[in-house]
């Protein structure tokens, strides 16, 4: 697996104070609407009391119909199948301090491509040590192994072979401590991927991603001041370092800074707004420095106690496969969670992805949009369905869209 002497350096020291910082460079905070309690939170389970720990077991199956399997604009190939995904978390009941696990695992079954049939398992632990009452410690760790899907704009390669396997680590943590008005956030994160190849089919050999492994660290922090009850302003920066394992995707550093505004108005509306600035220096001769305006959002909205509006949005520099000075990318989701019923929540969203690329490279904009519906008919099982359409349209591909549907059953406890 792919890591650098410098991840190992981080990753030892991370481990070594048992937290890991709190925000990569897209990633500024867990505490924002993204994370918060939503209408939905009221489906979840009783659970199983197990001295200070609540232990959530769920369990949901489903039928699932995709009408264009490999994402293609021409001769797309539809099929259905059927999946099954059982979940654990548990939670602490501390007086003082945090500690949260969850592991899970989804396996899809499909009726006729059966080499699309796959299985992802993933797990994470995240928690809060309370030094003092003004001094907090957060961090935690997440990874697992999964699947690659052919809509990715940078998978390699089309076609019907069965997907080729990759998997991450992450780990952060945090300082955070509170003068009076004055809050401050030291921290960093670590990121390892590593990918398999794509196994080959009939005479064509199996495609190496060697070339897509390498990690990331990021360090940084926030300083806030808090002008009036619920508005603060702060400035947020993160320098970054990132490391391949060969030149086909170019190692690189950067930063990110921002400067915005957090508010909680009456418990309607939380969230956090900012905009800055962000460049990336790749290690290739003569490439000049990929640099662009940058912001972030996180907001969530709560017009009466039966629905949660939620927005995200973010612009970021990742690496690409198909361009070795990276691409711009801008993403933008509204979600709702609205209460019909007691027993019935209703979630639609969309959402916006556009990829820039500085060479020559096609640009790439996506579009989503979908619904959730799910009802309970008891404290314990819950039916609902789903639906998802995405339209890509690539400034030097042919367009495709894409239609998910399905319907599933989900026990808790």
């Amino acid at each position: 697996m792919g890591f650098s002497k410098r991840g190992l350096w981080f990753a030892a020291i991370f481990a070594a104070c048992g937290v890991v910082p709190a925000a990569s460079a897209d990633e500024l905070s867990r505490a924002t609407a993204g994370e918060m309690p939503t209408v939905r939170d009221r489906f979840e389970g009783l659970g199983i009391r197990s001295g200070q720990f609540w232990i959530l077991p769920t369990l949901e199956t489903g039928l699932f119909y995709d009408s264009n399997v490999f994402a293609t604009s021409s001769g797309q190939r539809d099929d259905g199948g059927v999946y099954v995904a059982p979940n654990v978390a548990v939670r602490s009941d501390f007086g003082r301090h945090e500690l949260n696990l969850r592991v899970g695992l989804e396996h899809y079954e499909y009726f006729d491509l059966s080499s699309q049939s796959r299985t992802d398992f993933d797990g994470e632990m995240d928690g809060r040590i309370d030094v003092r009452s003004d001094t907090v410690l957060l961090g935690g760790l997440k990874g697992g192994r999964f699947n690659q899907s052919p809509s990715d704009i940078e998978y390699p390669v089309l076609g019907n072979g069965e997907p080729g396997k990759y998997y991450t680590f992450d780990t952060w943590g945090s300082v955070n401590h509170e003068i009076n008005r004055v809050s401050l956030s030291v921290g960093g994160a670590y990121k390892l991927f590593d990918y398999d190849a794509i196994p080959g089919t009939g005479l064509a050999p199996p495609i190496g991603q060697n070339f897509r492994d390498g990690d990331i660290v990021t360090v940084g922090g926030r300083v806030g001041y808090l002008v009036s009850p619920g508005y603060k302003v702060f400035g947020d920066f993160r320098y970054n370092w990132r490391d391949y394992d060969q030149a086909t995707i170019v190692d690189s550093e950067g930063w990110r800074a921002l400067a915005g505004v957090e508010f909680e108005i009456t418990h309607l509306v939380t969230g956090e707004l900012a905009a800055g600035y962000m460049e990336q220096t790749y290690d290739l001769p003569g490439s000049p420095t990929n640099g662009s305006l940058s912001y972030h959002g996180a907001l969530a909205w709560n017009p009466t106690q039966l629905m949660t509006v939620r927005l995200d949005a973010d612009r970021t520099i990742e690496d690409s496969t198909l361009d070795q000075t990276g691409r711009t990318q801008d993403s933008v989701k509204l979600a709702v969670d609205y209460e019909v019923l007691r027993t019935l929540i209703f979630s639609p969203s969309v959402g916006f992805s556009y990829n820039d690329y500085d060479n020559a490279v096609p640009d790439d904009t996506r579009y989503d949009a979908g619904a959730n519906i799910e009802y309970r008919m008891n404290r314990f099982l819950s039916v609902g369905g789903r639906y998802k359409y995405t339209y890509d349209d690539n400034s030097g591909l042919p367009d495709w869209d894409r239609h998910l549907v399905g319907i599933y059953a989900k026990a808790r406890y």
